[in-house]
């Protein structure tokens, strides 16, 4: 006899459970856009004297870069199509004359950023068009965008993916000059 009752024991707690329903709660706040934060460095040269490197600090330019907030940085590399094209970093060029590669680079901490140059080549004997007036767009992303989300998202390498999701107006990208 207990082996009868028991599926049906069970048949009626699932039922219970199946029929127990609260109230409807209130609708969530309504989901915004995700805004990046854009700049662009413009006029860095890569010397001897600066290291071949450029150091930015956020607070004497008025960015607002948290401790947690994600920062990428593209490089200006060519114009496609009448387009720039930009590359992210770290972006690496493979030079003939002389043989040897070079390397920009950047990293960051809460209080600024250096973008800097890096080869197995003597770098002051680079050609100026490797050192000379360099063009940088950087892009801030908001950590809150960043927690419990996939990277498939977005592709953070691609710099046209990035300026779609984050919403970034080119036409307000803030311009730095680092001379």
């Amino acid at each position: 006899m207990n082996r009868k009752l028991l599926p049906l024991l069970l048949l009626a707690v699932l039922a219970l459970f199946q029929s127990c329903r609260g109230p409807k709660g209130d609708p969530g706040p309504q989901g915004g856009d995700v805004l990046g934060t854009a700049f662009d460095i413009v006029k860095v040269d890569f010397t001897a004297a600066n290291e071949y490197s450029f150091t930015l600090n956020f607070k004497q330019q008025k960015i607002e870069v948290l401790p947690s907030d994600a920062v990428l940085v593209y490089m200006y590399w060519n114009d496609a199509g009448g387009l720039k094209a930009y590359r992210p970093l770290p972006q690496t060029a493979f030079l003939t004359n002389p043989n040897g590669i070079i390397t920009y680079n950047f990293d960051r901490t809460d209080d600024d950023m250096m973008i800097f140059m890096d080869g197995n080549v003597n770098l002051g004997n680079l050609a100026t068009d490797w050192t000379r007036n360099n063009e940088f767009r950087v892009v801030v992303i908001p950590a809150d965008f960043l927690k419990g989300r996939a990277n498939a998202e977005v592709d953070l390498k691609s710099y046209e993916s990035v300026v779609k999701v984050f919403n970034i107006d080119e036409s307000k990208v803030k311009k730095i000059s680092a001379q």
